[in-house]
């Protein structure tokens, strides 16, 4: 039973990734068998190393094996062809490729496996009647392997990188919603302190969605572009002001530990954070769909209400620490709105 509850536990990716290497592998073998090739076996270690859970890591690896595997071989057949069949010549033959292509994965780190591959193609290649011939052949087999890699990551069952950041981005807006609930409260509730620690981890996660819009970008953008989204830089970008407005709203509330008022804008407070909530929500499902009206009126209402207290002079009821506390918050809470409403219409007009 304990091992039921394991395996339940494993993330789905994981085991489609499984059976696709295996698939990949298969057809690999299949195609290096039938055409009887003497070091196919290189065609399917290269289908193992090429292929990895998401598509824009297995693009991502493909080029990189590919390109690596060309120069390496090129270099390689250079060094069969120049330095002589003897003990001096092999060493020469092998340290000359290798340190070059050590030095230059300083400028790209494909040259390390270039470097692994000139050394396969010398250790093996002397001995060979044809060393032009036998160097292309590993560049032909190694493509076999990455070509199957390539064609089973992208057309069974892919996992695509941009539908792991919507995903991450809709878990990530849910969590904001909560924490801005936390410190909405706690700000109404007479400004009470919040934990340090309470953004650290929605921080990092926000953050990790550059990296992957990154991958996105340079590799499925190629392919799906349909799946990859103009709005999705937009709504990436929205999501780091959401979060550092709700870190400034923490270190507003955390400035002090006096005991604070009750805000007579508690009713409009709220409201403008539930519209906000609900206006993220839009943004990241619908992109932005729903509009931005009732937003724009909570923030109206919310200046409305701010300017009749001030000409009435209830403001003067803070001291300047706390005037200055309220304030901060709550422009946090309007340049917060503001941004939303600026993005999901950004995103209806584009």
């Amino acid at each position: 039973m304990s091992f039921l509850k394991n395996r339940s536990a494993i993330p789905r990716t994981h085991w489609l990734h499984g059976v696709k290497t295996a698939v990949a592998a298969g057809l690999c073998y299949g195609i290096t068998t039938f055409y009887n090739l003497e070091y196919g076996y290189w065609a399917v270690i290269s289908t193992v190393i090429v292929m990895q859970v998401y598509v824009a890591d297995s693009i991502r690896m493909c080029l990189y094996r590919l390109s690596g595997t060309i120069i390496g071989a090129l270099m390689g057949i250079g060094a069969l062809l120049y330095f002589p069949d003897t003990t001096l010549g092999r060493l020469f033959a092998v340290l000359l490729p290798v340190g070059i292509c050590s030095f230059m994965t300083h400028y790209n780190p494909r040259y390390r496996m270039a470097a692994i591959t000139a050394v396969i193609v010398i250790m093996t290649g002397f001995t060979a009647p044809d060393k032009a011939g036998f160097g292309f052949s590993r560049i032909i087999e190694i493509a076999i392997g990455i070509c199957c890699a390539f064609a089973v990551s992208i057309l069974v069952f892919p996992v695509r990188v941009v539908d792991v950041l919507k995903e991450n981005i809709n878990k990530q807006a849910l969590e904001c919603c909560e924490k801005y609930d936390i410190l909405t409260r706690a700000f109404l509730n007479g400004q009470k302190r919040v934990g340090e620690a309470l953004l650290e981890d929605l921080t990092r996660k926000v953050w990790k969605n550059h990296e992957l819009f990154q991958s996105i970008k340079q590799h499925e953008a190629l392919i799906y572009h349909r799946k990859f989204s103009k709005n999705m830089k937009r709504i990436i970008s929205t999501m780091d002001k959401v979060v550092e407005h709700l870190r400034t709203m923490t270190r507003t509330l955390n400035v002090t530990e006096e005991r604070g008022f009750d805000i007579i804008m508690e009713k409009e407070l709220t409201v403008l954070a539930d519209r906000s909530k609900a206006a993220l929500m839009d943004l990241v499902e619908n992109d932005g769909a729903a509009g931005t009206d009732r937003l724009s009126q909570a923030i109206a209402a919310t200046e409305e209400r701010l300017h009749t207290l001030r000409s009435q002079g209830v403001t003067a009821r803070f001291d300047l620490h706390k005037l200055e506390q309220f304030y901060s918050f709550y422009h946090s809470m309007h340049y917060l709105a503001e941004d939303l409403a600026a993005a999901v219409e950004s995103n209806k007009n584009r």
